[in-house]
Formats: structure tokens, sequence, C-alpha cells
């Protein structure tokens, strides 16, 4: 009697491949990062170390009477972006996969998704300890007028918008605080805001600046427990780069009758221009 060969994830793996799918999904968006950085596509065997050229800025020469121009030396940096490995690793069982009621690569690939955006968010957002002046300290509550201050700082250095804010939902709630608590005179101009957030809990748009809550701002170690690191910044001020989109490797363990499931994306951030950026260190009062 012939026996048919093993069946593994090497001779099957067309099954997986929705898992990747929805990995890839649940990634791109669930992750807040990727919609307001500079995103670069890098191609596969170029290296890990991603450099992007920045040109410096010009000023044009006012002329009069047929005058000679003045010759310009236009000069470019080189801020680097290293890439690195945002690693999910799962082991599903034969009865795990074989018993449940749900598709469970698929559920695993969007748990999946959004553990790796999660990462690319984090390792995004640390990188807002190196932009441009900070405008708060560990002891200030996060405000209005500190958003209102840092889009002035960044239109007072020729940038026009748009700008957006990433804040950690605790100082997000002291700035709720200020534009809903209808005793404080100085806010009556931020009403329609103020409403807004009490309806939906979502603060929108200041001064022109959008504003993001994420948990995953980088607190402040030199500070106290709930100082935080936040920032309004240009979309050129960060980059994010990524080679490729979501990989997947499986193997399967015979005397464990389980399969490894092993996804992967390669990215990396980094500050392109630090004065495209204002940091806002504040205390969240939660």
């Amino acid at each position: 009697m012939a026996y048919p060969s093993n069946n593994n994830s090497s001779q099957n793996s067309e099954l997986f491949a929705p898992l990747v799918v929805q990995a890839e999904y649940a990634a791109y968006e669930n992750s807040v990062a990727r919609q307001i950085v500079r995103v670069y596509d890098v191609p596969m065997n170029s290296g890990k170390v991603v450099q992007i050229p920045v040109w410096a800025g010009i000023s044009a020469s006012l002329i009069t009477d047929e005058a000679a121009a003045t010759l310009l030396n236009t000069n470019t940096t080189a801020p680097t972006i290293t890439l690195a490995e945002h690693v999910v690793y799962n082991q599903v069982t034969d009865m795990l996969r074989d018993s449940a009621f749900n598709d469970v690569m698929s559920q695993l690939g969007d748990q999946s998704g959004r553990a790796i955006a999660e990462s690319v968010d984090t390792q995004v957002f640390a990188t807002f300890s190196s932009l441009g002046s900070d405008l708060g300290s560990t002891s200030t509550s996060f405000t209005a007028e500190l958003v209102l201050k840092a889009a002035a700082t960044l239109r007072g250095r020729k940038l026009t918008g748009p700008f957006v804010a990433v804040v950690h939902p605790n100082c997000a709630y002291d700035l709720k605080k200020q534009l809903t608590y209808v005793a404080q005179t100085n806010v009556a101009a931020l009403s329609d805001i103020g409403n807004s957030i009490l309806g939906q809990f979502y603060i929108g748009q200041i001064g022109g600046v959008t504003i993001y809550e994420s948990p995953l701002v980088a607190a402040d170690t030199t500070g106290g427990a709930n100082a935080y690191v936040n920032a309004v910044f240009a979309p050129n001020a960060i980059g994010h780069a990524m080679r490729g989109g979501i990989d997947m490797n499986t193997l399967y363990l015979p005397a464990a009758r389980a399969t490894d499931v092993v996804l992967k994306a390669v990215a990396g951030a980094g500050v392109l221009n630090s004065s495209f950026g204002v940091k806002i260190t504040a205390e969240g009062n939660l």
C-alpha cells in the first residue's frame, strides 16, 4: 500500500496566503504614522541604511537696473534612516486550527498586522525627541496655546502647512478639559471645538493643526512618570522607510503538531529636517 507524503506548510503554503493579506491590511489601516509623515519605499538589496537628500533653502535676489545676479551655492544634507525588523512570531497547533469555529489564520493575521502597526508607530514617534525647539516642560500642561505657538513657530520658519500634532491621550485630556470647561472665559472663541469634544471626544483641528492621539507617544525619561514628548510638525519633518510589504515564513513541526508562523516588516524612521517640527514636552494629568 502506498502512503501519501506528509502534508506540510511548504507544500500547502497557499492556505496561509490570506494571513499575509489580512496582516498587511490591518497594519496599513491601523498605522497612524504612515498617514502623517513622508513615506519611502526601499528597493531590495539596497542596504539597511537609507540616505534621504534634503535641500537647504535659498533666497532669490531682487535685482534693479539690470544688475548682475548673485551666484548661489545650493547645498544638500543626507539624513539617514536605519531599517530594522518588526517581527511577530506565533505557533498554531493543529488542534487549535481544526477546532476553532472562526478562521484562526485570518484572525492571527489581523492581530499580527495590528502589532506591526504599533511597532512602526512607536518607532516613528520616538523621533519626536530629535525635533526642534521644545515649547513645554515636564511640569507643563498641554494647552491650546502651545499648539498655536508651535504652529506660529513653524510658520515663522517659512512653512505653510499642513501641520499635524501627535499627543499622548493623558496630555490630550488636559487640552480637552481646557476647551470644555465653560468657567474659563479665555476659551469662549473655541466653544465650537469644545462642544464637538463633549459630543464626540475628538479634538479635530486647532489653528489649522490636525490633532492625533496615540498612547504610543514616548514618555520623557528625564521628567516625572507622567511626562510625554508630543510634537507638532509638517509631514516632511520625519521620514518612514519600508522595504517591501509584510513577509511571512512558516515551518511545520510534526512532533509538536503545530506550525510556526513568523511575520516580518522591515522599516525605519528618522528626522529629515528638525526645524520642520516642534517638540512639546508636557505632563499628562489624567
